[in-house]
């Protein structure tokens, strides 16, 4: 039986999926499998995984239809023989030696997980890198610590999260944990949903200060998944990870001050993101139907109590209202949307000189069934208080 099992999920990869398996078959080691998942593919990688089987006694390969990443790694989880799981993407590298360096900690530790630096880097169509580990990962981890128990994996859970290690599967876990929680097959951040259901299991684990794997961000359709694409579910999703953590921490007893910022601030990151995502072109909403989403989904309770709690309401009320203003500098909104209003908000708030007819279309827009958060109220207050102060300076003086 194998020590470790990589699992290699592939779709219509035939560019980068054979350099990807060569940066496994080239590390030096018998000790492992490769199993190729091919997620039905149509172009010429099944015929590449195929080939490389009958190169290579240590690959196996599994065809199967077309059902999405996270099902394959599922597939491919339950067909290892491993003690452990890693998996790679078809278009990253697992860097040289690391394979032996992973095998050396499992000698050492036994531990249920190994946490792996993953290095991003922007990268042409030749996968030469342009922006070389753009997360700074190599300076969030410097050291090698080892957490022999489950309390101390919990007492370290924070630092895991903080330096994004939790953040994808691209760890080493063992084989008996991944089929106690499968991952889910619904949404993109089902990798950090995975470590958070199987964060009350893992008894003992290992960070490693060395960086593992290389992943790259292509500028490509069709590749990376997650990246400057629109996901309907994301706000919703990215609620559901919040929340998660939310239970986590208070379940262990963590002192909310190691985390709760932490958390909030990343949540607030994420909602910013939303917001670009609903300007890109390729977004299949109307104009209309992204400012709803905007007002009315993606500023909803918890969004706007995060940005109170951490005195970020202003920051957020102008993300909103400044994105509110690039869709509508790139398509007019008929005069009987349902979103107009919001066409006189920006214009009043942007007027240098306001009369009294712009405050009342502010104040209209702020009470508006369609801003229940008061999209521009931090910005309305401070203009009524500019006008008091400005009001009274003026009848002061003519006194």
């Amino acid at each position: 039986m194998p020590c470790i099992s990589i699992i290699m999920p592939v779709y219509n990869n035939e560019t980068y999926f054979p350099m990807a398996v060569q940066s496994i078959l080239t590390q030096g080691e018998t000790d492992f499998e490769l199993i190729i998942v091919d997620d039905g593919s149509t172009d010429g990688t099944p015929k590449l995984a195929d080939e490389t089987a009958k190169r290579d006694s240590r690959v196996r390969v599994i065809h199967q239809e077309n059902q999405w990443i996270y099902a394959s790694f599922n597939n491919g989880i339950k067909a290892a023989r491993g003690e452990y799981i890693y998996i790679v993407n078809s278009d990253d590298k697992l860097r040289a030696g690391s394979l032996t360096l992973m095998m050396q900690k499992i000698r050492q530790y036994h531990p249920d997980v190994i946490w792996t630096k993953v290095l991003a880097h922007i990268c042409n169509s030749a996968q030469e890198i342009t922006q070389y580990d753009i997360d700074h990962m190599d300076k969030l981890v410097e050291k090698e610590s080892y957490y022999p128990d489950r309390q101390a994996v919990r007492e370290a859970w924070p630092y895991y999260v903080s330096s994004v290690l939790a953040h994808n599967q691209a760890n080493l876990y063992r084989r008996e944990l991944m089929l106690r929680h499968p991952f889910r097959n619904d949404v993109y951040g089902a990798d950090v949903l995975f470590n958070i259901s199987a964060a009350r299991d893992i008894r003992s684990a290992v960070v490693l200060k060395e960086a593992i794997y290389d992943h790259f961000i292509y500028h490509q359709d069709g590749m990376n998944a997650s990246v400057g694409k629109y996901y309907s579910y994301e706000h919703e999703m990215f609620h559901e990870i919040f929340l998660q953590y939310e239970k986590l921490f208070a379940e262990w007893n963590i002192p909310r001050e190691r985390y709760w910022n932490m958390i909030a601030e990343r949540r607030l990151m994420q909602f910013a993101g939303e917001l670009r995502a609903l300007g890109l072109e390729k977004c299949p909403l109307s104009t209309e139907e992204k400012l709803k989403q905007m007002y009315l989904v993606c500023a909803d309770e918890l969004i706007c109590r995060l940005a109170s709690s951490l005195n970020r309401t202003e920051e957020m009320e102008s993300r909103i209202l400044s994105a509110t203003r690039g869709l509508l500098t790139k398509e007019r909104l008929p005069e009987d949307s349902e979103m107009y209003f919001l066409v006189g908000l920006l214009n009043s708030l942007l007027r240098y000189e306001k009369d009294e007819e712009d405050y009342r279309r502010i104040r209209a827009a702020l009470d508006h069934p369609f801003n229940p958060a008061q999209i521009g109220k931090s910005f309305y207050e401070k203009l009524m208080k500019t006008k008091i102060s400005t009001t009274g300076k003026v009848m002061a003086e003519s006194v």
